[in-house]
């Protein structure tokens, strides 16, 4: 279930108001727009986003930008949306787009799930892995009998704690590039 954030960015259209007299808001900086994600993101969940990355965004109904922040153990993409405009108040909206582990967030899980089945040697993955059920990602473990290849499956979704299963790849010689 994806979670929807919305509000007002009347502190950051305040803030713009102190740049000039004009009756036009100015443009909110990628800075702006992150720090209220985080502040509205953080109402909602158990720990605020960090780090974050935000574009710039237009003080006009209809504008968007793209978000990426880390909510505890995942990333997530979002959509951030002006839904309204009155005044110097700005309402946005914040829509989740995408849920996922990073190659960075991936590698210790994995590493950690083999090493508690008693398996040693580096992990490698290259992939991101969007957390929705049944999607896969491939890496390779390094071991002293060589490497040996893994499929990595999410058995969680994007609000859930993280499942993953991890098997031998499966996939045939052809698909697997040799």
């Amino acid at each position: 279930m994806r979670r929807r954030v919305t509000g007002t960015v009347t502190a950051l259209a305040g803030l713009a108001l102190l740049v000039g007299c004009s009756d036009e808001i100015p443009d909110f900086t990628p800075a702006q727009v992150g720090d209220a994600v985080t502040e509205q993101v953080g109402r909602s969940a158990a720990t605020a986003p960090s780090p974050i990355s935000c574009g710039g965004l237009e003080p006009e109904v209809d504008a968007r930008t793209t978000c990426t922040y880390v909510l505890g153990d995942r990333t997530q993409d979002a959509d951030v949306v002006v839904s309204a405009v009155e005044g110097t108040d700005v309402e946005f909206r914040v829509d989740p787009t995408r849920t996922y582990l990073t190659t960075t967030q991936l590698t210790p899980l994995v590493l950690q799930e083999l090493t508690s089945e008693g398996s040693s040697g580096e992990v490698t993955c290259l992939d991101d892995l969007d957390l929705e059920l049944g999607i896969r990602v491939y890496c390779t473990q390094t071991t002293d009998a060589g490497p040996v290849d893994l499929a990595v499956t999410a058995r969680s979704g994007a609000t859930d704690p993280v499942s993953l299963e991890i098997a031998l790849d499966d996939r045939d010689a052809s698909q697997n590039g040799q």
